[in-house]
């Protein structure tokens, strides 16, 4: 029979907070953290926190231990949990809390104006400069601004983001690598879908990220494959300028439960139809013109 970790509770989470509690975990933390290979041995600990009563040290690095930390046969060494607590912090606390608006140069799918990428409470917001039409949201570390050009950050952006979506796609969370569930909502006029979005919502820590169809597959083998075909790389160009990704025009809702989606891509006059099920499994189950190349010739 295979061991099953019980869910954490909320007591085990104030634990897990309480162990950093104390200035020396931390310090023993940030030595692991700077240490070779994130391994070093007490003496070495300890030497680097500057504590000398042993007996209180070892208090200490058995307290983080299991949690944070692993006991090796040469000394101790960061657990992942550590190493994720430590990103999480370099990530948050190093760079600016804001930017000035990074112009997109695509238009508001809702009044045509232009559209904007704005930094507010470390998320980006593709964003209508006029109306205010929100086209697309994620999070994004502060520490991602540091050392970029506009064009570096909104290339970082997308690439942040397009990994964020193809794992929660997956069913794994990309915060804490639990399990994923997907949940659809249209927004409908006289009962017909005007639009349907997908939220992927971690099971355990809550994380969540809304998305279009045509997000969940502008990584999708047969659909790069389909414009690269025609001439167009679309992994070089920001999802946000590819109309399936913004747009909903080409999406059919066929079933709510079981969840089904088909959504119908285009480009140079061929089509390519791609199916979403409820685990957000994609599937290329149509193409109007299989084997087209740019230039209009087929293969063989």
């Amino acid at each position: 029979m295979d061991e099953t970790t019980p869910e954490p509770t909320d007591e085990r989470l104030r634990t897990a907070f309480q162990l950093l509690a104390s200035e020396t975990r931390l310090e023993i933390l940030h030595a692991l953290w700077n240490a070779p290979e994130w391994t070093a041995t007490f003496s070495e600990l300890k030497e680097a926190v500057g504590m000398r009563d042993s007996g209180q040290f070892q208090y200490h690095l058995n307290e983080l231990t299991g949690t944070f930390v692993r006991r090796t046969e040469d000394g101790y060494a960061h657990l992942a949990g550590g190493i994720a607590l430590y990103r999480a912090m370099l990530g948050s606390v190093a760079g600016p809390e804001t930017v000035d608006s990074i112009p997109l140069g695509d238009v508001c799918p809702a009044c045509d104006e232009e559209l904007e990428l704005a930094y507010e409470n470390q998320v980006f917001y593709a964003r209508c400069s006029a109306c205010g039409e929100t086209v697309l949201s994620s999070p994004f570390p502060p520490a991602g601004l540091e050392n970029r050009t506009d064009e570096g950050r909104l290339r970082a952006f997308d690439r942040w983001t397009r990994r964020l979506i193809g794992l929660l796609g997956d069913g794994v969370c990309p915060w804490c690598a639990s399990t994923v569930t997907h949940e659809l909502s249209t927004d409908s006029t006289d009962g017909s879908p005007r639009s349907v979005r997908i939220t992927h919502a971690c099971d355990r820590c809550g994380g969540f990220l809304r998305t279009t169809a045509g997000e969940n597959v502008v990584d999708h083998p047969a659909v790069v494959a389909f414009f690269y075909e025609r001439g167009v790389d679309i992994t070089e160009i920001p999802h946000w300028e590819l109309d399936f990704c913004t747009s909903d025009e080409g999406v059919e809702l066929v079933s709510e439960d079981p969840l089904e989606v088909l959504l119908t891509v285009e480009e140079s006059g061929d089509t390519v139809t791609i199916s979403l099920d409820e685990e957000m499994r994609a599937r290329e189950i149509d193409r109007s013109s299989f084997g087209a190349r740019s230039d209009g010739s087929r293969d063989p």
